[in-house]
């Protein structure tokens, strides 16, 4: 993690996910006043329940700058709605796919071979029927999945408050889990510029 001594913490990868629990101490540090300032500014009334030692547990992801927040819950939603993105032929909505996710990631996510991807019948995705749902969707979505990925209790709360209107979703945490990690492995690939989604 390089990062100059006024940039916000550098969070990327596999950390996106994981607690920060592995940092030095000064980027433990750096990356819980990023998450603590997060939860400040959206959920004021809920953050006074948290101690230290619950921000310290907060998965990275917390503490991304928000348009990569908003990049990385819509390939999390991507990864669970993958079954009905790879059905999408008409040009709006793969465009609009491909501006939310990042054309990489959509081509690696259409890609997938079917033993890769959740059946549609585990867990819920909503209907996009336009361009002008999918970044909307696939955010709420995956922001749903976000949610489901952290234990219950009080950061759990004050994180939902904070991300409302969005609720967890409906799964086990080792499933919403799996298909963060999912999301991380694909967002890691390189591109290949061969192909287009």
């Amino acid at each position: 993690m390089s990062q100059s001594p006024h940039a916000q913490p550098v969070v990327d990868g596999p950390t996106a996910y994981a607690p920060h629990t592995g940092a030095d101490g000064r980027a433990k540090r750096e990356l819980r006043a990023v998450v603590a300032q997060r939860l400040r500014s959206r959920a004021a009334d809920t953050v006074a329940s948290l101690d230290w030692d619950a921000l310290d547990a907060a998965p990275g992801w917390l503490a991304l700058p928000d348009a990569e927040l908003q990049r990385f819950e819509a390939q999390v939603g991507a990864i669970l709605c993958a079954p009905m993105l790879k059905l999408w032929i008409d040009g709006p909505r793969l465009s609009a796919a491909r501006a939310a996710l990042g054309a990489g990631f959509l081509q690696a996510l259409r890609a997938l071979p079917p033993a890769q991807i959740l059946p549609s019948n585990v867990a819920p995705c909503p209907r996009i029927d336009s361009a002008e749902q999918v970044a909307a969707q696939l955010r709420s979505t995956g922001a749903s999945v976000l949610l489901a990925s952290m234990q219950p209790g009080p950061l759990r709360l004050v994180v939902a408050a904070a991300m409302a209107p969005a609720t967890p979703a409906a799964m086990v945490a080792p499933l919403a889990q799996s298909l963060i990690a999912q999301a991380i492995t694909l967002a890691e690939r390189p591109a290949d510029s061969g192909s287009r989604a």
